[in-house]
């Protein structure tokens, strides 16, 4: 009977139960979608014996809930449009290298799996902000929990790349992958991922340029500062799908 029990409580582990030790079921490799339904986007990405789960539920009209379970740690967003109020909940220990890098293929399974960003559901919409931010949350370093709020509003900057005002700074910023300022990526300014001179990646998370996100991709703010700008921030620039990064 105890052997039977035993069996019982592995049989989720293991094909069958044996006098050996039970076998062990790796996860598959790669990018998953687990759920994708009107409320529901739930995700996650595995390499090497490491893997991030993202589930995105909108728990009532314009509330939705974000987690990003690694195990650990677990990185979670409150996210309420009908009040404009973010908040940034991790817990356990900071991101590491590997980690951060589970984030950007997340961000591209996630970003192919549902369409351009003008025919976006909400919950589609913010699956794809909030994990476009989570590239940016700092690899390290302790995070502590706090509130933003759409209320405080951001600055839009012009599309067009040029030398432009981003808050107190004058830098280079705006749409194209040459739009670098000299300093790594280009799209200087997007609450989103960037791109190289010779790389296009597919139009990623939002298409909002803004002061705070600029300041941000030019190591002048903090990227608690662009939170809601990823968050809230309308788009004002145009995204012209896979093959461009604008």
């Amino acid at each position: 009977m105890k052997k039977l029990f035993l069996c019982a409580l592995t049989v989720v582990m293991a094909v069958g139960c044996s006098n050996g030790p039970a076998e062990v079921v790796d996860e598959a490799e790669g990018f998953a979608l687990l759920k994708h339904d009107a409320t529901t986007l739930e995700a996650t990405y595995a390499s090497g014996g490491a893997s991030v789960r993202m589930l995105a539920v909108e728990t009532s009209a314009n509330v939705v809930e974000v987690t990003y379970d690694f195990g650990d740690p677990v990185v979670g967003f409150h996210i309420d449009y009908n009040q404009g109020v973010g908040k940034f909940m991790p817990s356990g220990s900071p991101l590491d290298a590997a980690q951060a890098q589970l984030i950007n293929h997340l961000l591209e399974g996630v970003s192919n799996a549902v369409p351009e960003q003008d025919a976006r559901t909400r919950i589609e919409d913010v699956a794809v902000r909030q994990t476009s931010f989570m590239q940016i949350v700092p690899v390290g370093e302790p995070l502590s929990a706090y509130q933003y709020v759409s209320a405080r509003g951001w600055t839009h900057i012009s599309c067009t790349c040029g030398s432009q005002n981003i808050g107190g700074y004058t830098r280079q910023a705006g749409r194209g992958c040459g739009c670098t300022g000299g300093s790594g990526q280009g799209c200087k300014g997007r609450c989103g991922q960037g791109c190289g001179i010779t790389s296009t990646p597919a139009c990623v998370g939002s298409t909002a340029y803004t002061q705070d996100c600029a300041k941000h991709d030019y190591g002048l703010g903090s990227f608690s500062a662009a939170s809601d700008d990823y968050s809230f921030a309308g788009n004002n620039c145009s995204c012209s799908g896979v093959g461009t990064c604008y």
